[in-house]
């Protein structure tokens, strides 16, 4: 079909089994692009309601923020075919409507016949009223792209990526099989995929990122941060509150946590640059790195080194465990902190425990006849328990340096 033509058609013959009242007309024609005939329709909405929904069976989904309290669209539906005759039955197998009930614009892409859907190609592309309450898409294949809602956004989508940026509310995004990359959002975001890598730049509220098989980045959230994959490494800026990490093959590195970080690998790193609350962590098999922390240190790896520093805190603090099966520790604490120490190395052989503090170490045997180096004190007149533990690794225990030395 080599030449193009228009067609006008109003909205209330493509939606005659829908609910709602009839919209303004759209412009429908049909043209060849390349090896594709086209479906594509344009149109105007003026005084759309707060609440705007994407429902489709196929197809991408864009929708930008913009001046102006109308909303603007333009649908392309793509078929390839032996002949023109065909494509066009194909096309058609996909009808694309639009219909405003109350205060719900809803866009649909529905196909008629079972399986129609396989050999089309769709674009959904919006321009949606900055002050749009509500915006939501699902789509069963394609992208899903959100620019400068300042209300609330709902992304699906069952086979392709997610992109949020300039989210004014609460950000829901869910894929089974792409990656998620948001900008910024004011509010809470919770992000899900089955199988790609998840980024959030910045959030306003808490964050909940999920993924079965990639990396999650967080750069900055304002509240607690959760984040689990399945296989990926994981990288937190900075949280307002709690942090949790699970990784069953990744690295771990967080940086300014203004709560609890909890945090465990199957086989990589984890390094923490600052906690108030305190850190909880394991790991399979790699190093853990702990600075700047302001409670208790439950930290344990199979095979790799452990660092920690506690800072003085104002509160009481609870025990401590620090354990590592085939590496060394080094801890480092401040004077002003009441603690009582209980350093032991398994299967010793020689002096493997240096302490900056005056430490009672002596050594005696196990019953399976490995000798074991034992050392024991208080600092600040005692409190609560810092036990360290290592087998066949040095242990050695710093006082911290005075901020500004």
């Amino acid at each position: 079909m080599s030449r193009r033509f228009t067609r006008r058609l109003g909205l209330a013959a493509l939606l005659a089994c829908l609910p709602g009242a009839p919209l303004p007309a759209q412009e429908a024609r049909y043209y060849r692009d390349g090896r594709f005939l086209v479906h594509e329709l344009t149109g105007v909405i003026p005084g759309a309601g707060p609440r705007v929904r994407v429902e489709t069976d196929v197809g991408s989904v864009t929708a930008r923020a913009t001046p102006g309290a109308g909303v603007r669209y333009r649908v392309l539906v793509r078929a390839r075919g032996v002949d023109d005759a065909a494509t066009r039955r194909l096309l058609d197998d996909m009808q694309v409507s639009a219909v405003q009930s109350g205060d719900l614009l809803l866009f649909r892409g529905q196909e008629i016949s079972p399986g129609a859907a396989r050999d089309l190609q769709a674009e959904f592309d919006l321009e949606l009223p900055a002050a749009t309450g509500e915006f939501e898409v699902m789509t069963g294949a394609g992208n899903v792209t959100a620019v400068g809602m300042t209300g609330h956004a709902l992304l699906t989508t069952r086979g392709g990526s997610i992109r949020a940026d300039q989210v004014g509310g609460p950000l829901r995004a869910e894929t089974r099989g792409g990656n998620i990359d948001v900008g910024g959002v004011d509010k809470e975001a919770r992000l899900v995929t089955a199988g790609g890598s998840v980024s959030v730049q910045a959030a306003g509220g808490e964050v909940v990122a999920q993924t079965s098989g990639g990396d999650v980045s967080v750069g900055r959230a304002a509240g607690h941060v959760r984040a689990e994959t399945g296989g990926g490494n994981v990288t937190i800026g900075s949280a307002g509150g709690d942090v949790f990490v699970q990784t069953k093959g990744g690295s771990i590195n967080v940086g300014q946590a203004r709560g609890e970080v909890t945090a465990a690998t199957a086989g990589g790193s984890i390094r923490v640059a600052a906690a108030r609350g305190g850190v909880r962590c394991e790991s399979g098999a790699g190093p853990i790195v702990l600075k700047g922390i302001g409670g208790p240190i439950r930290a344990v790896t199979s095979a790799g080194s452990i660092q920690a520093e506690l800072l003085p805190s104002g509160r009481a603090l609870f025990d401590s465990d620090i354990q590592t099966w085939q590496g060394d520790v080094t801890l480092a604490l401040p004077e002003s902190v009441a603690l009582t120490l209980r350093a032991i190395v398994e299967n010793s052989q020689g002096n493997r425990i240096k302490s900056d503090f005056p430490l009672h170490i002596f050594r005696e045997a196990e019953d399976a006849g490995r000798p074991v180096e034992i050392a024991e004190g208080t600092i600040g007149g005692g409190g609560a328990l810092v036990k360290i533990r290592t087998l066949d690794g040095n242990i050695v225990i710093l006082k911290a340096k005075k901020p500004g030395s």
